[in-house]
């Protein structure tokens, strides 16, 4: 054999070596990505979920998975249910704690084993994420509170019906909630009770409420779930017209209660965009692309005037423009 031909026969043995041995490109494999949501009971998550899957469905490849706890919101099965995720090691989880605080530890496993975490809804206070995405709940239950104060005419008892006391999202709401009582004088807080974003539990809650103040004007629900489960009790008490009640989330429920004049109000959290925005930031970062740090969503009130508009169940919602909300004044890199 010639020498060049023995070069040629040596290289291309070479290169068959080199391509069977080099791992394979990402593109070229399915990869797998988590996310999570707190229960299977509340309606805003399966929001998220649906958001998600929106995401997911832009790229190829993508095996998308949820998982939840059983018991709803539980810390101990969350932390059990990540134990053994994390051993399968997924390409990204798009995760939200039922606890912000006790879950850290959890993702700091998520860390060590080098899964890339994407955060939405409940920031967390330990362990590392790329992304975030949520909403100021602060501002939102502040706004929120004071809508319902001015078609009052800024005058009148209040109550607050807290949402789960470890929730994040509920003690902030409850901060903003309390800010605007403070800052509207003629409004006077009766009493502060939790009710768990629980519907049945907010029905109960406002039943015994009921009997223990004659005079209510407004309650301030930590969520759509208990906003509806209020408005049962009063409805049942005969006051329907005398109170006005305000929720969060923007479910379909909640916007359809309103339009038939039952619900005062709501705020837009967004669980359809938190889950698209969280996983699509997750999937173009598998991409190698760059993605936000955090993401926080506008205030929006849902009011009888344009509650239509979320009457649509999350399947028909539209997308909303990634490019536009990450480049935004809502976004920080």
């Amino acid at each position: 054999m010639k020498l060049g031909k023995k070069v040629l026969v040596l290289v291309a043995v070479v290169f068959c070596i080199f391509s069977l041995s080099r791992p394979v490109a990402a593109a070229d494999k399915e990869r797998w990505v988590v996310f999570s949501v707190k229960n299977i009971v509340n309606p805003f998550w399966k929001a998220c979920w649906v958001g998600a899957q929106k995401a997911a469905a832009e790229y190829k490849g993508i095996k998308l998975t949820y998982t939840s706890p059983t018991t709803s919101d539980s810390i101990e099965e969350q932390m059990r249910i990540f134990d053994d995720i994390i051993l399968k090691r997924p390409d990204a989880i798009v995760f939200v704690p039922t606890d912000y605080v006790a879950l850290a530890p959890t993702v700091a496993k998520m860390n060590k084993a080098k899964i890339p975490v994407f955060n939405y809804c409940n920031e967390l206070t330990g362990g590392t994420y790329e992304t975030y995405v949520g909403s100021n709940d602060e501002q939102l239950a502040y706004e929120n509170a004071k809508n319902v104060f001015k078609a009052v005419g800024n005058k009148g008892n209040v109550i607050i019906q807290h949402g789960v006391p470890g929730a994040i999202t509920a003690q902030d709401r409850v901060k903003g909630f309390n800010r605007a009582i403070k800052d509207t004088p003629g409004m006077k807080l009766l009493t502060t009770q939790p009710a768990d974003y629980n519907r049945l539990k907010a029905m109960q809650v406002m039943e015994n409420l009921l009997q223990r103040y004659p005079k209510i004007d407004v309650v301030l629900a930590a969520n759509d779930e208990q906003a509806l489960g209020c408005i049962e009790a009063i409805d049942a008490a005969g006051k329907l017209g005398q109170i006005k009640v305000t929720g969060t989330d923007a479910n379909p429920e909640a916007a359809a209660s309103i339009a038939a004049g039952r619900q005062f109000a709501t705020a837009d959290y967004s669980g359809h965009d938190q889950g698209y925005i969280a996983t699509k930031a997750a999937l173009e970062y598998l991409n190698g692309n760059k993605v936000p740090k955090k993401v926080f969503l506008p205030v929006v009130l849902v009011t009888k005037e344009n509650a239509k508009a979320w009457m649509v169940p999350p399947e028909q919602k539209p997308k909303p423009d990634y490019d536009k909300i990450v480049k935004s004044a809502n976004a920080t890199w």
